[in-house]
């Protein structure tokens, strides 16, 4: 993996966040996803995306990056929303399907990713995936459309969400460390690699005991549900392990409603430096988050353009596992230097071997510069 690219285009500045300044365009771009291409097509090609839901600040981010992305290198982007329903998902790639784009970028979730390469196949378009994976590789022989995965290392994350949570907390009067666990979607490879993470410290951590575990869908609302039931149930809870950001916010609701301090009654750790959690790393209220991993989708745009341009993705880079940036309160000034707004800085045409052909690779690794 490279690490921050050198040279940047567009540096996002002023008193606006990168999200923020972006926010409208985003939602302009999920409004008109259902319009002709032909009514925003120029000279550059029309890329299709869908999402889980837009629900979640997560993938508003990635949207945002997206949305930069193709500003800078032509690219005609259609956002579609899942809201977070199987059947919607379906239905979108169908849409973008119809409408003939040039290329489709999609998180299968819900076991859709056989069901959307094939409609993708049969109208010869090429596809990345993010996020979430199937069972099988790219570029194979049955699907020879399905030209890359670009996602998280989501065991390695929630290894390390688990190991700052247990080292956090104090044993109670058995000697045990009591915890809570909120996972994300049920059967997405995320949410299982993730709890597979936790595994792996939990078998390390004998004093460690998880009371209960609850599907929080990794949403906010869902999670906040979800877990002040746990909670009710089991009081002794002095550490909640949540399997996303939003996840998070949901707990620390909880547990604010319970008359509990997160950060000092209870520790919680999540996934995704979304911003307002990156601000709950600051003030103390979250122990632990890690993430960065929603640049995939600008990664992802870049590879795709290039493979429509005719400089398809060599077998070797096909299938990519990012490496995520973990933050403590240590680091959160460290963070903020190194990453104005949360934002890396990116060139996207720099990394397209399309605009350069001695680009480096389209996927970077956000470390921090000290």
């Amino acid at each position: 993996m490279q690490g921050p690219a050198g040279s940047v285009a567009n540096r996002v500045g002023g008193t606006m966040s990168f999200l923020s300044r972006l926010k409208s365009a985003v939602v302009g771009v999920v409004a008109a996803a259902f319009l002709s291409t032909a009514a925003v097509a120029a000279d550059g090609p029309t890329v299709g995306v869908v999402v889980p839901t837009l629900d979640a600040q997560f993938w508003n981010s990635y949207v945002a990056f997206m949305k930069k992305g193709a500003d800078e290198l032509g690219v005609n982007l259609v956002v579609l929303n899942a809201d977070n329903k199987p059947d919607q998902m379906v239905k979108s790639l169908e849409d973008l399907v119809a409408q003939k784009v040039d290329g489709i970028i999609f998180t299968p979730y819900w076991a859709t990713a056989a069901r959307g390469l094939t409609l993708a196949k049969e109208a010869e378009i090429p596809v990345i995936l993010t996020d979430s994976y199937p069972d099988f590789s790219p570029q194979t022989e049955r699907f020879p459309n399905y030209i890359a995965f670009i996602g998280p290392s989501d065991e390695d994350a929630g290894y390390q969400m688990a190991k700052a949570l247990f080292a956090a907390i104090k044993p109670g009067p058995d000697g045990k460390k009591v915890i809570g666990v909120v996972n994300g979607t049920a059967g997405t490879s995320v949410a299982i690699d993730r709890r597979k993470g936790l595994e792996d410290a939990l078998k390390e951590a004998p004093d460690v005991r998880v009371a209960g575990e609850v599907d929080g869908n990794f949403v906010r609302d869902t999670s906040q549900t979800a877990f002040e039931s746990l909670f009710q149930g089991n009081p002794d809870i002095t550490g909640v392990w949540a399997a996303n950001g939003g996840t998070a916010t949901g707990v620390m609701a909880a547990l604010k409603n319970h008359g509990k301090k997160p950060g000092k009654d209870v520790m919680v750790v999540a996934m995704d430096l979304n911003p307002e959690n990156v601000e709950a790393v600051k003030s103390g209220e979250l122990l632990f988050d890690i993430g960065g991993h929603w640049l995939q989708g600008g990664f992802a745009l870049v590879a795709l353009f290039d493979q429509i341009k005719g400089i398809p993705v060599p077998a070797g880079a096909d299938n990519v596992k990012l490496k995520l940036l973990p933050l403590t309160k240590d680091r959160v000034a460290q963070f903020e230097k190194d990453f104005p707004g949360g934002v890396p800085t990116y060139d996207f045409r720099q990394h397209s071997r399309f605009y350069n052909k001695d680009a480096k690779p389209a996927v970077f690794e956000m470390q921090y510069s000290n």
